[in-house]
């Protein structure tokens, strides 16, 4: 509840949502939340677990298990999960990052058992063939091949991050080495899941249109009877921050230069997190941002550029892309980023560009809560990494609340051009 005394002070129109929690004996953590007039819900199920926490030796395992899980249960064939799902009216996703694997259910509220159902076989034991194992690896080659090896500046997660990081699992790309991968068995992939998909590491949200009496009956109906388990051992992410400047030039297979800069964090949820996330909105949000106006409107510089903020569990990243135009300079255009960053670090920045941000933030959070399919994530990740689901109602108060001050010291503190790391992209055949 941190600085919530002064921030209460603050008046937004994001309306509260209610929810309820509880937990079985098997340590499962379930968060209900009646929401909404529209006859559906949703089910999020959350683990614990991502590719920072895999061994340095096999990685990608925790998103080959993500595949793996919709092909087949104890008591469900390969291939019946999403036919019973879509024969009922559903749809369903999943999704691996570095610190959680997540997976949700969206249906009529009538079908909930069946969600229930659905999920909770895929939880109480492990039912993957060698043949599914087979398919998925392939799909997954193919699927980095086309997302990473074959796309341009497709290798920037791996590049970066062997760089930012030295300790942790952070160093490794969450879609994994493809030599660990295809040589992982099924036996790895059954010790990765009984390790890490236990009740105890996991979270379930339902959320939408629900009785909250018969919905926890469903879940202890469902899920209470699965063993608890031993909770997996977590492994130090500490890790170094850079002492000084790193740059590489990457050869791709590109027409325009890219320069990508990133610096290192402290993890999501403390106070310089979200002063970094007002400020990536000042220098990236619209055509009145500060580094639209340097690097396209004045100078001519890129044809795109973005910056984005990733919150992690144990660190955080701020990244700075900027795809350059023909003929231009990128020494330049890196010149114009640092001269923006200065500028911020002096403090040159108006209550107008904080207030309109906010104002973007405080819509955003009213739009998710629209969603029961946002929500159900959402409260199943405060649970996972806060343990703390009433952050639902008071988050945007830790965004609202940020000061210039805040938001100088943090950039003074944290975007050192003498701890940053830069990639220049350049044309030509691909580095080895």
């Amino acid at each position: 509840m941190r600085k919530q005394s002064s921030a209460l002070k603050i008046k937004t129109n994001v309306p509260s949502i209610e929810h309820k929690e509880y937990t079985l004996s098997n340590g499962l953590r379930i968060i209900l939340s009646k929401t909404g007039d529209i006859p559906m819900i949703a089910v999020n199920t959350t683990f614990h677990v991502g590719s920072k926490d895999e061994d340095d030796d096999k990685t990608g395992m925790a998103h080959l298990l993500e595949h793996l899980m919709f092909e087949g249960s104890p008591n469900i064939p390969h291939g019946k999960f999403d036919e019973i799902l879509n024969r009922n009216g559903g749809d369903s996703n999943a999704y691996t990052s570095w610190d959680s694997t997540g997976y949700y259910i969206v249906l009529p509220s009538n079908k909930l058992e069946t969600a229930l159902w659905l999920e909770s076989d895929r939880l109480s034991g492990f039912g993957v063939s060698e043949e599914s194992l087979r398919i998925q690896k392939d799909v997954i080659f193919e699927e980095k091949l086309l997302y990473v090896d074959n796309s341009p500046y497709g290798t920037v997660e791996e590049e970066s991050s062997i760089r930012l990081f030295s300790n942790s699992g952070y160093k490794n790309p969450v879609i994994g080495n493809m030599d660990h991968v295809m040589n992982t068995s099924l036996e790895d992939v059954k010790r990765f899941f009984e390790k890490h998909y236990v009740p105890g590491n996991a979270v379930i949200s339902v959320v939408g249109d629900i009785d909250y009496d018969r919905t926890l009956k469903m879940l202890e109906k469902y899920y209470g009877g699965i063993s608890d388990g031993a909770m997996p051992v977590r492994r130090d992410h500490s890790d170094k921050y850079l002492s000084t400047e790193v740059r590489a030039m990457i050869k791709d297979n590109i027409h325009l230069e890219g320069k990508f800069i990133f610096y290192r964090l402290p993890e999501m949820g403390t106070k310089e997190f979200y002063a970094m996330s007002i400020l990536n909105g000042i220098l990236s949000d619209g055509d009145s941002s500060r580094f639209y106006k340097e690097l396209e409107y004045d100078n001519e510089l890129v044809n795109e550029f973005d910056t984005n903020l990733y919150g992690m569990e144990c660190s955080s990243l701020f990244g700075i892309s900027a795809i350059i135009l023909q003929g231009k300079s990128a020494a330049l255009t890196e010149e114009k980023i640092d001269n923006v960053l200065e500028d911020i670090k002096a403090g040159n920045i108006s209550d107008h560009e904080i207030e309109k941000i906010k104002n973007k933030v405080e819509t955003y959070f009213s739009a998710k809560k629209q969603s029961i399919i946002s929500l159900s994530e959402k409260f199943s990740y405060l649970k996972t990494f806060y343990n703390n689901t009433d952050k639902i109602n008071f988050e945007i108060l830790d965004y609202l609340s940020v000061s210039k001050s805040d938001i100088v010291q943090t950039a003074v503190k944290y975007l050192d051009r003498n701890r940053r790391l830069v990639l220049d992209y350049l044309p030509g055949k691909q580095n080895n």
